[in-house]
């Protein structure tokens, strides 16, 4: 794993009040089993939250998993010792080959922290290693999708200075829809 630079103008620290000890660090394929666990722990937890189903994510093998750090995602977790709080990662292209982004923009996927850890601070400070991973592929404008049901993220995503673009799209699996929000990078640094 790498550990990031966390530090964001004038020395603020990005782990912000409540995650004393907190470190973002991004994934390597040697984190494959902590990264396989978190993967399986949050759909596990929100299975309505994310794109992937359990039981697809459990048949995967090591392999499998190790190609899945490799890219195109830049995978991130939050941990404090060797404890694995959570997890955002950033994807600086579409979902798939039709889904096409801006050159200026990248996608956070798959937030999730442990239930012991919300409310800390760990969501702020992936959100902060983030948004400095987009700014280093100089991707400044961030995009999430969120699930019409996830009240918590969207009043999260709102607090960190997300606003919603006015884009939906359907959840058939659930009859719900993910909604599309957007922040500037420096805006979640500042």
């Amino acid at each position: 794993m790498t550990s990031l630079d966390l530090t964001g103008g004038a020395g603020t620290p990005a782990t912000g009040p409540g995650a004393a000890g907190v470190r973002v660090v991004r994934v390597t394929e040697d984190d494959w089993e902590s990264h396989r666990d978190l993967r399986l722990d949050m759909l596990r937890d929100a299975p309505r939250a994310f794109w992937a189903k359990l039981a697809e994510v459990e048949e995967r093998t090591e392999q499998q998993w190790r190609q899945e750090i490799r890219g195109p995602r830049i995978h991130l977790q939050a941990r404090r010792g060797e404890q694995v709080l959570g997890s955002l990662a950033v994807l600086p292209q579409g979902y798939t080959d039709e889904h096409v982004i801006g050159e200026d923009q990248a996608i956070l996927v798959s937030l999730w922290v442990r239930p012991e850890a919300r409310g800390t601070g760990t969501s702020r400070a992936l959100f902060r290693a983030a948004a400095r991973v987009a700014l280093d592929l100089g991707r400044p404008h961030l995009l999430l999708e969120v699930d019409d049901a996830g009240h918590a993220a969207r009043r999260l995503y709102a607090r960190l200075g997300f606003t919603e673009t006015g884009t939906r799209h359907p959840r058939e699996a659930t009859g719900g829809e993910w909604i599309e929000y957007e922040a500037r990078a420096e805006t979640l640094l500042a």
